[in-house]
């Protein structure tokens, strides 16, 4: 297969939206079917990288800001799930865009789905990849990684704390390679895989850029639901049944909640199935 012409980053641009800029990428194809994405916690515009030769094929345009406080998008006040909302949609009229997808990454899908709340005119269709469901019961997280367990709760209690987990300073410095056992094996494969950790490396940079607080401030909000029932668009969930980071219950428990929705299970595929299985999430954007 040849290289991907994304290989080399795709231009980052700056929307200047008052005081504040937001940063975005595009990939795929520029005239494809828009989608409005929220990366994981911590992610950056770089994460939808390994999406882009499946969004070309399909026809699929991939419109990834850097989420508030992270990359180099400006920080703004503390909104819960709607934080960066307002960006979503000023990003949204600079591109022309009357209407788009929203796709959520883990971490990102509880602002996909608020922004589906808040703005149903604008989003026609939520698809979550591994995505992490605000309010999710303690029953539903059954097989969590005990590490990531522990990083939910500090979150919440010590942000300081979890922020320096994230980080990996002082002793944490070794917390995720003391912990690899812990994932399911299809995670290990790709941790293990130099080229495919070349390929991602530069999501996981950019989203430290401004250290990981804002990451800490994702998962402190997950303790706390939304209305999932007022969601009436469509909404496509892509779980691998292996997952240990957001377990394969979160999705079938969401499945309940929202009133118009769909799963599909990826058989033996972990929390970074999309690095592999990109197809999956793309078939779910175009309502396959």
């Amino acid at each position: 297969m040849p290289e991907s012409p994304v290989a080399a980053l795709p231009p980052t641009r700056i929307l200047t939206a008052g005081q504040r800029e937001i940063a975005y990428c595009e990939l795929g194809d520029p005239h494809g079917t828009p989608v409005i994405a929220a990366h994981g916690s911590p992610g950056s515009r770089y994460q939808l990288l390994p999406l882009h030769e499946a969004a070309v094929a399909a026809g699929v345009r991939l419109i990834a800001p850097d989420r508030p406080g992270v990359g180099a998008t400006s920080p703004s006040r503390d909104r819960g799930f709607d934080t960066g909302g307002d960006d979503a949609v000023a990003l949204l009229d600079e591109l022309g865009v009357t209407q788009a997808a929203a796709l959520g990454f883990s971490g990102g899908a509880g602002y996909s789905l608020a922004l589906a709340l808040a703005h149903p005119e604008r989003i026609d269709r939520v698809v979550l990849a591994c995505g992490m469901i605000p309010g999710a019961p303690r029953s539903a997280l059954e097989g969590r990684i005990p590490i990531v367990s522990t990083l939910y709760l500090v979150a919440r209690f010590a942000p300081r704390l979890a922020t320096a987990m994230l980080e990996g300073r002082g002793p944490f410095a070794r917390t995720r390679a003391a912990n690899v056992d812990a994932w399911p094996a299809a995670d290990r494969a790709i941790m293990a895989d130099t080229e495919l950790q070349a390929r991602i490396a530069p999501d996981a940079a950019e989203g430290m850029r401004q250290g990981a607080r804002a990451a800490v401030d994702d998962l402190r909000r997950y303790s706390t639901g939304i209305t999932l029932g007022d969601i009436r668009q469509e909404v496509r969930l892509v779980h691998g049944d292996a997952d240990g980071n957001v377990p394969i219950g979160v999705a079938r428990w969401a499945r309940t909640q929202l009133p118009n929705s769909r799963l599909r299970e990826l058989g033996e595929q972990g929390h970074y199935f999309a690095v592999t299985r990109p197809e999956a999430i793309i078939e779910a954007l175009l309502g396959r």
